[in-house]
């Protein structure tokens, strides 16, 4: 049996922040912290995206879970996760990369291929786990070839790349910042922002139980369901629902 991971912790602006070397799933670390500590490693040997898809997560990524409360209720967190989509996005963004752009319901994009993902998982009834990889210096092709063509980094779209240490209090900061938009507002404050980080709108294949729909993407609404145009007319589906979409 492996000796449990050596971790650090220190008090950082309302968070507590908690680091190691080597982890399994900084989500599954997350799920037993109380709201407003976050987990780090260096690197994760069992990261998960949505529906259990694996997550290449190598040294020199930022890969970390941040447990934020529920409070108060009824303002629409089922949705957060594009709020930290947001997050990411905006500190992109005042890093100099433009094309830095949303894909629904949990993925940050440059051009066509990913540099962050965000799953988001509700262990218990007061708060949430908000894991999130982001590739900064690492190379996602250097633990799967076939990523080369899909995903991206930070080293590979700026002249000059921040650390992951760098970039790590920037998106804790706008985290808390958004999640306090949506305790005093509800998430629909955030839709407008969010609808203007798409990059454009464009034809979308979904992938629902039974069926294959497609369509041409709008946006989301103030829940933050998604909506496609299907024969002229708009149509909400709720990531719930939705198995995958795939910009066509």
């Amino acid at each position: 049996m492996q000796p449990p991971p050596t971790i650090h912790t220190r008090e950082w602006r309302g968070w507590t922040l908690h680091e190691c070397d080597v982890l399994g799933s900084t989500n599954d670390h997350a799920r037993d912290l109380p709201p407003w500590h976050a987990i780090r490693a260096h690197v994760q040997t069992g990261a998960r995206g949505r529906h259990g898809r694996q997550w290449a997560s190598n040294q020199g990524g930022l890969w970390f879970s941040a447990v934020l409360p529920l409070e108060p209720p009824g303002q629409g967190w089922a949705a957060f996760p594009l709020a930290a989509g947001l997050a990411v996005v905006s500190t992109l963004r005042g890093l100099g990369l433009g094309e830095a752009r949303l894909r629904w319901p949990n993925d940050v994009l440059v051009g066509p291929r990913k540099i962050c993902g965000i799953l988001m998982e509700k262990f218990t009834s007061d708060r949430v786990v908000v894991g999130l990889g982001l590739n900064v210096t690492n190379r996602p092709a250097d633990a799967d070839p076939a990523l080369a063509a899909i995903a991206t980094s930070l080293s590979e779209e700026l002249p000059l790349s921040p650390s992951a240490g760098d970039i790590y209090p920037e998106i804790l900061t706008a985290l808390r910042t958004l999640h306090g938009c949506i305790a005093e507002e509800g998430f629909a404050s955030l839709a407008d922002d969010i609808n203007s980080h798409w990059g454009g709108t464009r034809d979308v294949e979904l992938q629902l139980p039974g069926e294959t729909v497609r369509g041409r993407f709008l946006g989301i609404d103030s829940r933050g369901d998604l909506l496609v145009e299907v024969d002229g007319h708009p149509v909400s589906h709720s990531a719930s629902h939705v198995q995958l979409m795939r910009e066509v």
